[in-house]
């Protein structure tokens, strides 16, 4: 399970703009939609955790974080679906600590995701 703890290393991408492409046969305009869906979606969720962290809600954090981490990595977002999954798993175990220790984490992530996905697929 420690494994599963480890915060994400550089040579993970924020996106993985190529395996995305690869994923949609290239098509720019499902990766436009998916990523028009992703930004109107990502906002409520990311916010939601946050809120959960900041009322120590194990349960609402441990559900949501859950759900976010599936929707980054459908998005091809491994960064912020495996901080993701150690906000869930801490959750899970009651480990609040452990979630207010990577919530830095969490929001660089989230930037960073946001800022990149503005540019997935736009070069051809």
């Amino acid at each position: 399970m420690s494994n599963d703890l480890n915060l994400p290393g550089p040579e993970v991408p924020v996106v993985d703009a190529e395996r995305l492409l690869a994923e949609f046969g290239g098509n720019q305009e499902i990766l436009d939609e998916l990523r028009e869906l992703f930004l109107e979606h990502a906002p409520p969720m990311y916010e939601s955790i946050l809120a959960a962290i900041e009322t120590c809600n194990a349960d609402v954090l441990g559900k949501d974080a859950h759900s976010f981490k599936g929707a980054c990595a459908t998005y091809g977002a491994s960064r912020l679906s495996q901080v993701c999954k150690i906000l869930e798993l801490s959750a899970k175990a009651g480990d609040l600590d452990r979630c207010r220790e990577v919530l830095d984490v969490f929001k660089q992530e989230y930037a960073a995701v946001c800022a990149q996905l503005q540019n997935v697929g736009v070069e051809h």
